[in-house]
């Protein structure tokens, strides 16, 4: 089906931008998108359709991961702070 070859196609870049970034939440989103995306195309076929979701849900787990890393990562705001500075 024209939609199935779409969904892989889709997949493929998605992994193509992956390796160049690894920590690109964004694609990691779109990838738990296209494997639901695939999972209703093959609904006639139910060990496939659960495999998808599967991935899909473990996709938006690296998603949430890496976007909490990433915050981690963010230097904290600025404001008043308590304590013995500069004392």
């Amino acid at each position: 089906e024209k939609n199935t070859s779409n969904i892989q196609e889709g997949i493929d870049n998605l992994n193509k931008a992956l390796q160049l970034r690894p920590d690109y939440d964004d694609a990691m989103a779109y990838m738990n998108l296209m494997y639901r995306e695939r999972a209703d195309v093959q609904c006639n076929d139910p060990a496939s359709r659960a495999a998808d979701l599967k991935t899909a849900d473990e996709w938006v787990d690296k998603t949430l991961a890496v976007k909490k890393a990433k915050a981690e990562k963010q230097p904290g705001v600025g404001g008043i702070t308590m304590g013995n500075e500069g004392k």
